[in-house]
């Protein structure tokens, strides 16, 4: 009887196709528990700011500004304008999210999404994004040529630096 040698070449190569089907599976399989995540981070954020307010707003509105600062260092820029959209409409509040250079990244009004925020007389916003300061200021535009009372809190990244800042409405807007 002959023997068959088998090649040591032949069985890495099986080893290494598994490894690769079984690192495929991981990357799907993490890729679907950070859509889950991202998912219900939102739905958490929406859901503590109504439960908290019922329709009324019975905490400090910088309170939500926190929470909603929390949350869009957590959200990809991409799913950004949607969460604001969102949140907006359930608080019936103006929200705006800025970088650090002002520009705005999220925008109740999503025409303004790219333009630099300037409605701060006094650079409350500037201010707050470099001593990390939670301030108010009344805003006057072509959206709110009456003027509405805002309320700016600070984004923080994982690491504590300020990458930019939530400005959220003191009233309802409709």
């Amino acid at each position: 009887m002959e023997r068959k040698k088998i090649s040591v070449h032949a069985f890495t190569v099986h080893i290494y196709q598994i490894a690769i089907v079984i690192l495929l599976i991981l990357l799907a399989v993490l890729g679907v528990k950070y859509a889950h995540l991202k998912w219900s981070l939102v739905k958490y954020t929406q859901s503590t700011i109504w439960m908290n307010s019922q329709g009324k707003p019975t905490g400090q509105i910088s309170d939500y500004g926190v929470i909603i600062a929390q949350s869009v260092s957590d959200i990809p820029s991409v799913g950004l304008q949607n969460y604001v959209t969102a949140l907006s409409k359930q608080l019936k509040r103006d929200i705006v999210v800025i970088d650090k250079s002002d520009k705005i990244l999220a925008d109740t009004i999503p025409v303004n999404n790219g333009r630099n925020y300037g409605y701060d007389t006094n650079n409350e916003v500037k201010m707050t994004i470099e001593d990390g300061q939670t301030r108010s200021f009344e805003e006057r535009s072509a959206d709110y040529p009456n003027g509405i009372l805002e309320i700016v809190v600070p984004v923080k990244n994982a690491k504590g630096d300020i990458t930019g800042a939530v400005i959220i409405s003191d009233s309802q807007v409709k």
